[in-house]
């Protein structure tokens, strides 16, 4: 991106991208030759999202602020919605974007909870269904000490620390990457190769205890490729 005749000691660039580096240089031009500056350095976070309310089972409560969902056998008084999972087990809640470009991150903060799914899926995935059981959505698992990937009902086992406490996800879009890792350190799960042919949404599910979501963050420095846009 070039932006000439800037007469300003200060601009405001638009249409930045989340979650990605650039690098700015600004190069001073007058009749007696040019000059470039030092080259300036920017991360943009990742998109930011909350969870849905309106999708969230029957079976699960969420948070005020919409960052916590947990499983709650009495909050089950909430009105149909066709955004909203309803099958017995399938405990589920999504965020409230959809993404169909860019590269995002975000951690799921567990709290306790020693069953749940994180992933994403098209808005077309089935809401009768555990998420990962069909060919619309792509999740990590765990259920008490087993712990798998999960898409089109097809898991593969993994072996996280046993000390894992954030899972972090990094959604690749536009290169079809969706990746897990230990929010904490450095471990990489797993990563699913995609060829994306809807926009996707964050997805979890929770049958015990509760997960907050973290979001709106820059991607971790050990897990950004060496190339910069400019």
């Amino acid at each position: 991106m070039i932006v000439p005749n800037i007469k300003q000691n200060h601009y405001t660039v638009h249409g930045l991208q989340c979650g990605t580096k650039y690098i700015f240089m600004v190069k001073a031009i007058n009749q007696a030759g040019s000059r470039s500056s030092v080259p300036g350095k920017l991360k943009t976070n990742s998109q930011p999202f909350k969870l849905d309310p309106k999708s969230a089972h029957k079976k699960l409560k969420v948070s005020h602020d919409n960052l916590t969902v947990e499983r709650d056998e009495t909050s089950s008084k909430k009105s149909h919605t066709q955004d909203r999972f309803t099958s017995q087990g399938s405990y589920g809640v999504t965020g409230n974007v959809y993404i169909d470009s860019g590269r995002h991150y975000w951690e799921a903060l567990i709290g306790g909870s020693t069953w749940f799914a994180v992933g994403v899926a098209y808005k077309s995935a089935p809401k009768h269904e555990w998420i990962g059981k069909n060919s619309a959505s792509w999740v990590l698992s765990r259920c008490n000490n087993s712990w798998v990937v999960r898409h089109n009902s097809k898991e593969m086992p993994i072996e996280p620390s046993p000390h894992l406490r954030r899972v972090g996800v990094l959604l690749d879009y536009d290169a079809g990457s969706l990746a897990f890792y230990d929010g904490a350190g450095s471990q990489h799960l797993y990563t699913f190769d995609i060829t994306f042919a809807q926009p996707v949404c964050p997805v979890f599910n929770v049958w015990n205890k509760c997960l907050t979501v973290l979001t709106g963050l820059p991607i971790p420095d050990h897990l950004e490729g060496t190339d910069c846009q400019d």
